[in-house]
């Protein structure tokens, strides 16, 4: 992997440099070159040439002129021919005459200036450069400048070695740093697959400590967490195995007592009898709602729960919830205290009715004797909210994030199966509102609704 890293980054550098040496060595070639053409058009651009008269040049005895054409236009170092019209050789500055017709450019013959990279039979390369020669607006010689580029060529060839040789400086600087940033890349990726083979196998107490930046660091925390979340959650199923065996094992145990009890009829009285069926009764609703619960637990999860909304008034499903535990909260001298508005919801009645009760139920059971239990309903601009409160054993601080999660119970010695507070939770965040906890160890808990407010008939429709 650091090996593959390595070469992917050098390959992407050497490509790189690469195009920036060939993108240098096009634009020295092109400087040089293009500052050795200039040098021949300003030349022939600054001479003013004293021409002879019109019919002498039309005449073609101008030809006798033409030495004094080549020294006005002669560039030390190089070699001047003089051309007519058609490419012909006329005269060359070196003295050398042949019958010789050069190819000329048709952009020459619109007072252009061209230029030709040539090679010689001794493998020199020369530029050859043609310019027109004019008078009068109209072109009537060509003149062409030959020059070696032997010089330009070894100016050239020094500053692409040199080019060459900082780029393999950088490239090996560069391979060092690749090594080093492959190795920071391997390292956490390494640790990360080490320790998620580790979780594969079921050790989730293991961990990266390591600390590493940017998205290796973020993944290495998420692992972190992702094990502690599976620790908890693991902890969290076996005493949820263990609360559901005792609660399922308790009303069973009961049941079946007075079941074998009762195949003996005749040596039970009557009172007898009756308690025996009461607490069968009572056994039996335990283990129907405890199914239940589970049962819409399965349902919330899966997200196959769909609620069914009607207008619902509020205040009368509280004082009917509250009505219904007024008596277990009589059995323990807890007063009940509620306040509540006329306030008509778009919602499930049923559900958020559960939703009370589920919270009322635990404001009792957590509950001193001899004290009381608020409940209090209000309505803002857009928001109803519940405020249940009591004066009970209360919540330590540490607990209070965990106590609407599944199966959590701050004591897991307590009946109960650990479902109530998350299942109303997730009833209210379907309804779009929100439930929150706040608590004081042994001084009480309040639990606060907020539900969305119908604002105009539509709604209700």
């Amino acid at each position: 992997m650091k090996r593959k890293i390595s070469l992917y980054f050098m390959l992407i550098i050497l490509l790189t440099l690469g195009l920036v040496i060939l993108g240098f060595w096009m634009g020295i070639r092109y400087y040089f070159y293009n500052g050795i053409v200039n040098t021949f058009q300003n030349k022939v651009q600054t001479v003013e040439y004293l021409w002879p008269d019109q019919s002498n040049i039309i005449g073609g005895s101008f030809l006798k002129d033409s030495d004094n054409i080549l020294k006005s236009y002669q560039v030390r170092g190089t070699k001047l021919e003089l051309l007519s019209k058609s490419g012909k050789l006329l005269q060359s500055s070196d003295g050398f005459y042949s019958e010789i017709t050069y190819q000329i450019n048709p952009k020459v013959i619109h007072a252009e200036i061209i230029y030709k990279i040539e090679q010689q039979s001794n493998h020199e390369k020369i530029m050859t450069v043609y310019a027109p020669l004019l008078y009068g607006g109209q072109v009537v010689y060509i003149l062409r400048y030959s020059t070696s580029l032997s010089k330009t060529e070894d100016i050239i060839n020094h500053l692409m070695l040199y080019a060459l040789s900082i780029s393999a400086v950088i490239a090996g600087i560069v391979f060092l740093v690749s090594l080093q940033l492959g190795s920071s890349f391997v390292r956490p990726l390494n640790d990360i697959i080490s320790l998620t083979n580790r979780m594969a196998e079921g050790k989730y107490k293991d961990k990266i400590d390591k600390i590493y930046p940017n998205e290796p660091g973020d993944i290495v925390r998420i692992l972190n967490y992702m094990g502690d979340e599976i620790q908890k959650t693991d902890q969290l199923k076996n005493e949820f195995i263990s609360s559901i065996s005792h609660e399922l094992r308790t009303p069973l145990t009961g049941i079946k007592g007075w079941v074998e009890t009762m195949k003996e009829p005749d040596s039970l009285t009557k009172e007898e009898l009756v308690f025996g069926m009461e607490i069968i009764s009572e056994e039996t609703e335990r283990l129907i709602g405890l199914v239940e619960n589970l049962l819409d637990f399965s349902r919330y999860q899966s997200e196959r729960f769909q609620l069914i909304k009607e207008e619902v008034s509020l205040d009368k499903l509280i004082d009917d919830a509250a009505f219904q535990l007024r008596k277990k909260a009589e059995s323990r001298n807890i007063d009940l205290k509620v306040t509540t508005c006329p306030v008509s919801i778009l919602a499930d009645g049923d559900k958020l009715k559960q939703v009370v009760l589920n919270v009322l139920d635990n404001a009792i059971k957590f509950s001193h004797q001899n004290s009381s239990i608020r409940i209090e309903q209000s309505v803002e601009e857009e928001l109803v909210a519940i405020k249940i409160s009591d004066t009970g054993i209360g919540i330590k601080a540490e607990y209070i994030a965990d106590i609407t999660e599944s199966f959590y119970k701050v004591n897991p010695k307590i009946l109960g199966e650990g479902l109530g507070l998350a299942i109303s939770k997730k009833i209210v965040m379907l309804h779009g509102g929100t439930l929150q906890i706040e608590s004081k160890y042994e001084i009480g808990t309040s639990v606060n609704i907020t539900l969305p407010r119908i604002n105009d008939e539509k709604q209700l429709q």
